[in-house]
C-alpha cells in the first residue's frame, strides 16, 4: 500500500479518531478511578488508624491509671511493710496485660518487683533513665525512650512516676515490650502492601507488624516537619525505594506518632486492574472501525483508480484517450478535467516545439553573459582586495597606516606582555617648505624615499607605518635596553646625512626623532605614541636633526600639562578665573577709549603657572575655546556694566586663539554670546595672530568678513613677527594692527628700529589701517609714537592690567575729567 494512497490516509483518519476518542475517554475514565481507588484507601487507612489509636490510647490510659492508683495506695498506707510492698506489687501485676511489668524504685537504691525477679545487689533504679525522668518530673507521668530491658533482655519503653510516702519515697514505673506493641498492630493491614508504624518523638519505630523495623529512623532530619503535615493530610514520602502515602496522629499521653503507610505500587497497579478491560473495548472497536473504514475506501477510490489506467496510457504518449467517468460529483469534475488537460498537452506540445529554438538562442546568450559575469567577479575580488589593503595600509609607501599601527601595536602589547618594544617616532624637517617651493609631486617621491630607506634599517623584529604627511612610526621587537633603542635612532638620523637624489637633485632633509619604550614609559599604545611624540617635540625643539628618548623631564611635562588641564577645568566650573582690563590710550582724544581684557587666574592650581603657558596648554587640549567663550561673555557684560555710568563708551578688546577661529561654529558662536549679553557689536573688538590667519586663510577670510558684517571691529595683533606682506593685509577684512612689543622695546636704542617703528605706522595708514604700540613703558616712547601719528598706546606707562573695580573708577575719573 503506497504511503500517498487514499485508502491509506482514510484508513489512518479513522484509526486517528478513534484512538484520540478512546485515549480521551480512558483518560477520564483513568482519573476517575485514580480518586475512586485513592479515595478507598484513604478510608481504610484512616479506618485502620483510628482502631490503632484507640487500641494504643487504651493501653496507655489503663497503665497511667495503674500508675495512679499504686500512687493513690502509697499515699493511704504510708507504712507498707516489705512484705506488704510485695503482696500489692503481685496483687497489681497480676491483673496488669501481659505485655508489662510493674518495677518499684526506692530513693535507698532498692528495686522491687511485681514478677518476683532475682534483683542482683549492684543494680541500682537510680541510675536508670524512668527513675530520672520521673524524679525530675515529679507531677506527671512520664515516658521513657526504648531501651534494653536489665532482666530479660527485651526492648521496651517505660511509663514512671513519683510516689512519695513517709518510709516509701521512689519511683513506680511500668514496662511495656516492644513487641507485645506490634502485636497491636500486627493485624492492621491497609491493602495488601500497606503497614502501621507507632514511632517515639524522634521519629524512631518503636513497633511495626513485623517487628523488622523497629529501631530504624525512617526519616531523618525531615521528620517533624513531615508528621506535621501528614496529620493535616496525606503526603507522598519514599521508604526502601518505595513510595507510600502517609497519615499520622499523634498521642496525647506520650507525644508518640502511630502512621499509616498506603502503597502507591499498589494504587497504581489497582488503576491497571481496573482499566484493562476498558482498553481491550477500546482495541475491538479500532479494529472494527478500521475493517469497516477500508471497505468503504475500496468503493469509493474504484473511479479512481479507472482513471489512473487512463493516466498510464497518456504517459505512454496515447493522447487520443478520454475520460466517461460517471460518479460521484467530484470524480465527475476529475474526469472532466483529465479531458481538459489532455487536449492541453497537445497544443502544449506544439508550442513546445516552437520554444525549444528560442531557448537555444536564448542559451548562448546566458552562456556569453555567464563569462562576463565571471570577469567581473575577478575584477570585483581584487578590487575588494585593494579596498581591504587601503583600509590597513598607506596608499602611497604601502606602509601600515594609524589605524592598522594601533591594532598592531596594542596585539603586541597583549600578545607578548613581557617583552619589551620600543616605538619610534620619525618627522621630517622642514618637509612643508619642501612641498611649498618644489610642489607636492616633489614631495611624494621624497616620501616615498623615505619610507624605503626606513623598511631597510638594520632591525630585522619591525613593523613601519606612515601616520600623516612626514611622520613615520616605528615599532621594534625585543629590544634589550635604552642604549640599543638610542643605536637604532641614531641609525636613522645617519640615513640623511648623504641627502636623499631625486630627478637629479640631492635634499638634505633631516629628522626628528622621539624614542618611548614599553613598559618603561607606557603601558598602553596610545600612551606609547604620546610619549613618543612628545619625546620628537623635544627633539626638534632640540634644534632638529636629531633624536631623544624619552625621559623624567618629558613626564615632568606630561604632569605638569595633566596638572593645568585640570586646573583649567575646575577654574571654569568653580569661578577660578577672572578678568583684568589695560587701557589703551588715545593720542588724538588725550584719554582712554578702550580697554583690553586680559586672563588672570585665583585657582591656587593654577597661580603657580605663567598665564602663557595656561593658555598653551589650553590650546593643546582643546580647553582653549571654553576659555575663549567665557572671556568673551564675561568682558562684554563687564563693558555693559562700565558704560552706563559713562557718557562717552568705551570698547573692548578680546584675543581670539587661532584654535578657536579654526572651529565651524566659531561665528556661531561669537554671535551668540553678543545675543545673549546685549552688548552693541560696535564695542566688542576681536584681537587676532597673523599666524592664525594663514592657517586656511579663505575660511578664515570668510569668517572675518561675517563678523564685521555684524558690526564687530577686527584687530591684527603682533602685527611684523609673522608673515606680514602687503599682498594678503590689504584684502583683509582689519580695522587695526597692533606693532608687537618687541619693536617697541627696541626704538630708543637704535635709528633703524625707529625707522622701522616709523614704517609701519606710515604702511598702515595708507592701507587706512589704525594703529596700535604695545609695550609703552617710557615718557620717551609715548613722545617719539605720538610724533609717528601712532593713534593708540598700551603699556605700563599708560597703565598696568586693572581689576573690574580699579578699571571702573579710573574710567570714570577720566569721565568727570572730560566734562569739566
Amino acid at each position: 500500500m503506497r504511503t500517498k494512497s487514499i485508502k491509506l490516509w482514510a484508513i489512518l483518519l479513522i484509526l486517528f479518531m478513534c484512538i484520540t476518542t478512546m485515549t480521551l475517554f480512558g483518560f477520564i475514565a483513568s482519573q476517575s478511578l485514580k480518586k475512586n481507588i485513592e479515595l478507598q484507601y484513604k478510608q481504610e487507612s484512616q479506618s485502620v488508624l483510628n482502631r490503632t489509636v484507640t487500641s494504643f490510647e487504651s493501653s496507655f490510659n489503663a497503665v497511667e491509671k495503674f500508675l495512679e492508683q499504686i500512687e493513690q495506695t502509697f499515699i493511704m498506707q504510708p507504712k507498707m511493710t516489705t512484705e506488704e510492698l510485695g503482696l500489692l506489687f503481685n496483687t497489681y501485676q497480676n491483673i496488669m496485660p501481659s505485655n508489662s511489668s510493674l518495677i518499684y524504685g526506692h530513693i535507698n537504691g532498692h528495686l522491687y518487683t511485681g514478677n518476683n525477679l532475682v534483683v542482683p545487689n549492684d543494680f541500682s533504679p537510680i541510675k536508670r533513665e524512668w527513675y530520672k525522668k520521673a524524679i525530675v518530673n515529679k507531677e506527671g507521668i512520664n515516658w521513657t525512650e526504648p531501651y534494653l530491658d536489665y532482666f530479660n533482655q527485651n526492648i521496651v519503653i517505660t511509663a514512671s512516676q513519683y510516689v512519695n510516702g513517709q518510709n516509701h519515697d521512689g519511683v513506680i514505673g511500668i514496662d511495656f515490650k516492644l513487641n507485645e506493641l506490634s502485636k497491636i498492630i500486627s493485624n492492621s493491614m491497609i491493602g495488601e502492601d500497606g503497614f502501621v508504624l507507632l514511632l517515639n518523638q524522634n521519629g524512631t519505630v518503636i513497633a511495626n507488624g513485623d517487628n523488622y523495623l523497629i529501631g530504624e529512623t525512617l526519616f531523618d532530619e525531615q521528620y517533624n516537619l513531615l508528621i506535621e503535615e501528614s496529620r493535616k493530610s496525606y503526603v507522598s514520602y519514599s521508604i526502601d525505594e518505595q513510595q507510600y502515602l502517609l497519615h499520622s496522629y499523634q498521642l496525647r499521653q506520650n507525644g508518640m506518632n502511630i502512621v499509616t503507610a498506603i502503597s502507591k505500587d499498589e494504587l497504581d497497579a489497582k488503576l491497571i486492574q481496573n482499566l484493562f478491560p476498558i482498553l481491550v473495548a477500546g482495541v475491538i472497536c479500532i479494529l472494527i472501525f478500521s475493517i469497516i473504514g477500508y471497505g468503504i475506501t475500496l468503493l469509493w477510490t474504484r473511479p479512481l483508480k479507472k482513471l489512473g489506467i487512463l493516466m498510464n496510457h497518456v504517459e505512454n504518449g496515447n493522447y487520443q484517450v478520454r475520460a466517461n467517468v460517471k460518479s460521484y460529483q467530484e470524480v465527475t469534475r476529475l474526469a472532466k478535467g483529465f479531458n481538459s488537460m489532455i487536449r492541453a498537452i497537445k497544443k502544449r506540445d506544439r508550442e513546445l516545439i516552437f520554444s525549444n529554438s528560442e531557448l537555444k538562442r536564448t542559451e548562448e546568450q546566458l552562456r556569453s553573459k555567464y563569462d562576463e559575469l565571471k570577469e567581473s567577479q575577478r575584477v570585483l575580488k581584487l578590487s575588494e582586495e585593494k579596498v581591504a589593503h587601503l583600509a590597513s595600509h598607506d596608499s602611497l609607501t604601502g606602509l601600515l597606516n594609524r589605524r592598522r599601527l594601533n591594532e598592531e601595536l596594542n596585539k603586541s602589547i597583549i600578545n607578548y606582555k613581557d617583552c619589551p618594544i620600543a616605538v619610534i617616532f620619525i618627522d621630517l624637517d622642514n618637509f612643508k617648505m619642501i612641498n611649498d617651493t618644489l610642489g607636492h609631486s616633489f614631495g611624494d617621491q621624497l616620501i616615498i624615499k623615505v619610507a624605503e630607506m626606513l623598511k631597510n634599517i638594520s632591525p630585522p623584529y619591525k613593523q613601519v607605518a606612515r601616520i600623516s604627511g612626514d611622520e613615520f612610526i616605528l615599532i621594534i621587537h625585543d629590544v634589550e635596553s635604552e642604549k640599543q633603542a638610542g643605536e637604532i635612532a641614531k641609525e636613522i638620523v645617519e640615513l640623511f646625512d648623504t641627502g636623499i637624489a631625486i630627478d637629479s637633485k640631492i635634499l638634505n632633509v633631516t629628522a626628528s626623532i622621539g624614542v618611548a619604550l614599553y613598559p618603561k614609559h607606557a603601558l598602553t599604545a596610545e600612551d606609547l605614541l604620546k610619549t613618543a611624540d612628545m619625546a620628537m617635540y623635544r627633539a626638534k625643539g632640540s634644534g632638529k636633526n636629531g633624536y631623544r628618548l624619552f625621559d623624567e623631564s618629558i613626564q615632568q611635562e606630561i604632569e605638569e600639562k595633566t596638572v593645568i588641564e585640570s586646573g583649567i577645568r575646575n577654574s571654569l566650573e568653580t569661578n577660578g578665573l577672572e578678568l583684568h582690563f589695560q587701557p589703551l590710550y588715545s593720542t588724538n582724544h588725550n584719554k582712554i577709549t578702550s580697554i583690553e581684557a586680559l586672563l588672570r587666574v585665583k585657582s591656587p592650581d593654577l597661580m603657580k603657572f605663567g598665564i602663557q603657558k595656561i593658555i598653551q596648554i589650553a590650546e593643546v587640549t582643546g580647553q582653549i575655546i571654553e576659555i575663549d567663550n567665557w572671556v568673551l561673555e564675561n568682558a562684554c557684560r563687564a563693558i555693559i556694566r562700565i558704560n552706563k555710568q559713562l557718557l562717552d563708551p568705551v570698547k573692548i578688546s578680546v584675543n581670539i586663539s587661532p584654535v578657536h577661529i579654526m572651529q565651524q561654529d566659531f561665528v556661531e558662536n561669537v554671535r551668540g554670546i553678543v545675543e545673549n549679553t546685549g552688548i552693541p557689536p560696535e564695542w566688542l573688538q576681536l584681537e587676532i595672530t597673523e599666524t592664525s590667519l594663514m592657517k586656511s586663510f579663505e575660511t578664515n577670510l570668510k569668517k572675518l568678513e561675517l563678523l564685521k558684517q555684524l558690526g564687530i571691529s577686527i584687530h591684527l595683533d603682533d602685527f611684523g613677527t609673522g608673515y606680514s606682506s602687503l599682498s594678503y593685509l590689504n584684502s583683509l577684512p582689519i580695522d587695526r594692527v597692533k606693532i608687537d612689543k618687541s619693536f617697541v622695546d627696541m626704538m630708543l636704542k637704535s635709528e633703524k628700529e625707529r625707522r622701522i617703528i616709523e614704517t609701519i605706522i606710515s604702511l598702515a595708514h595708507n592701507i587706512g589701517l589704525q594703529v596700535v604700540a604695545e609695550g609703552v613703558e617710557y615718557k620717551e616712547q609715548l613722545e617719539m609714537l605720538i610724533k609717528y601719528n601712532c593713534e593708540l598706546v598700551q603699556g605700563y606707562y599708560i597703565s598696568k592690567p586693572l581689576n573690574y573695580e580699579q578699571i571702573a573708577v579710573r574710567l570714570l575719573e577720566e569721565d568727570v575729567t572730560s566734562i569739566n
